[in-house]
């Protein structure tokens, strides 16, 4: 299992995915997710971290992992975002340089949150100013997503706008949380953090681009059925 990077000219970047180059797979190496199915993946991840934080908020779990939730979160994420190439494989749109990108960026920055999250946790340091590097963040990871570049899909270009905003304004209401709330308290945290990272989850579960779940990779290269025969015509 190999992956193998091709180089192409200069101008072939928009046709090509990556700028100046291309990553394919060679058995199993890419998932060739779609973009649909990667944002469900990434949708059901913040699902499933939204319930465990929701459980530490209701019930105060004494150990001291809950406390890092956050940290790996970002830290999963984050390197999901650098690897977004191999999610796609194969079944990446054309023009997906740009938001490849984005996502490369966002991932780097990701990962220097969970660093910073870590450290937070690990030192239980409390007050505005240590917790201003994950707030920072969300606001960037916000602002990337009211900017965030399209590809072409099965729905009109508002309908991708209007998603990703949606996603952002998410974001931005975790990242003023994130400055507003008071860590001065021990224990849990309230329900809040947890129900804005569910709707956050749910958000990225019910994207759509208007194909299917299974079969239907970008730009229609492959469908879940045949197209049916042209109807005979009557004379």
């Amino acid at each position: 299992m190999v992956a193998t990077i091709v180089a192409y000219p200069a101008g072939a970047a928009g046709e090509h995915g990556l700028p100046g180059a291309r990553i394919f797979d060679e058995g199993a190496t890419t998932m060739n997710l779609t973009s649909e199915q990667v944002h469900w993946l990434f949708g059901a991840g913040l699902v499933a971290f939204s319930l465990a934080m929701l459980v530490h908020a209701e019930r105060g779990i004494k150990a001291r992992w809950p406390e890092f939730l956050v940290a790996g979160a970002l830290l999963v994420f984050g390197l999901a975002l650098i690897f977004d190439p191999l999610l796609h494989g194969m079944a990446a749109p054309k023009d997906y340089a740009a938001e490849t990108a984005q996502h490369i960026g966002l991932g780097l920055l990701l990962l220097a949150g969970s660093g910073a999250e870590f450290y937070r946790m690990a030192k239980r340091r409390r007050g505005l100013v240590w917790r201003f590097p994950i707030c920072l963040i969300l606001l960037a990871a916000s602002a990337a997503f009211f900017t965030h570049a399209q590809h072409g899909a099965d729905v009109p270009m508002l309908v991708l706008v209007a998603q990703h905003r949606f996603i952002g304004a998410t974001l931005l209401v975790m990242a003023i949380g994130g400055l507003l709330s008071s860590d001065k308290r021990e224990g849990a945290p309230g329900p809040a953090p947890g129900l804005l990272t569910l709707l956050l989850g749910l958000e990225l579960l019910l994207y759509t681009e208007g194909r299917s779940l299974i079969g239907m990779p970008h730009d229609g290269r492959a469908s879940m059925a045949e197209p049916a025969p042209p109807m005979p015509e009557h004379r």
